[in-house]
């Protein structure tokens, strides 16, 4: 038993009142998802393969000429990540128009594809990347201790990629099963910190605001957006330490301390 359900669990089988943040008790927890809960390394190898077998899908539909996977891999994949961070660099609200760009890179070299080959494409891109993510440790015993003390647990990330491939890449990171709720960008069509997605976040989760922390590493996205609709907001430097002014309601060094702070705020 966590530090956090062993709490709830004294007192002669009464409940301890549940953990508190800025001054309300917390009953839900969003959290964010890259360099969060997981990083990304770019699995160079995984890209190319994908790459090769798109391009003999390509080749099989009678699309043609077709360029070498090595010309796929950097001008349409490299051509969209690029676009991507652009976006993510500007700071804009509105989620970029991921599968017009990847439109436009196509034709760009040449190939105009249906929607089918497309979405195929995409699908075996989103499948490489699975080979450069790395779940950052004690994500899996974190999640399960703060539900098993009775918490509601969502995801709130910017990801403007296919919602189904999303899904599928947390399935395969043993990952999906411990939320009560996921919520991106990509599906929203806004990005954080616009209240849009927050607010969509809190309504599948099936939590008020105010009972609802954000737990995520960036001061604009995670802190400000959160706090600008209401949520109490919490900061973990683990792998991204985000300078800047207007810091959360409270820093954790790493996620595993998570429980521990919440513990401490009862």
């Amino acid at each position: 038993m966590g530090p956090l359900a062993a709490g709830r669990a004294e007192g002669e089988g009464r409940p301890r009142p549940g953990p508190g943040l800025a001054g309300r008790p917390i009953g839900a927890l969003l959290f964010d998802y890259g360099l969060t809960l997981v990083t990304f390394q770019r699995p160079v190898d995984a890209l190319l393969a994908a790459h090769r077998a798109i391009a003999e899908r390509l080749e099989a539909s009678g699309l043609g000429p077709v360029p070498a996977a090595e010309s796929l891999l950097h001008g349409v994949h490299d051509r969209v990540e690029q676009a991507v961070d652009r976006h993510e660099r500007a700071g804009l609200l509105d989620e970029i128009d991921l599968v017009a760009e990847e439109r436009r890179a196509y034709a760009a070299c040449g190939l105009r594809l249906p929607d089918r080959l497309l979405e195929e494409a995409g699908d075996l891109v989103q499948r490489a990347w699975w080979e450069g993510i790395r779940v950052a440790e004690d994500v899996g015993a974190v999640l399960t201790e703060l539900r098993g003390a009775g918490l509601r647990i969502g995801l709130c990330s910017n990801a403007p990629y296919s919602s189904r491939s999303l899904h599928a890449q947390l399935r395969h990171l043993g990952l999906l099963h411990l939320f009560d709720s996921v919520t991106f960008s990509g599906e929203v069509g806004r990005r954080k910190p616009a209240p849009e997605i927050f607010e969509a976040a809190l309504a599948a989760l099936g939590s008020g605001a105010v009972a609802c922390a954000m737990v995520g590493d960036r001061r604009r996205e995670d802190v400000a957006g959160a706090r600008a609709v209401g949520m109490a907001t919490i900061r973990t430097r683990e792998h991204h330490d985000d300078p800047g002014p207007g810091d959360a309601d409270a820093v954790i060094d790493r996620l595993g301390d998570l429980p521990a702070l919440l513990r401490d705020r009862h």
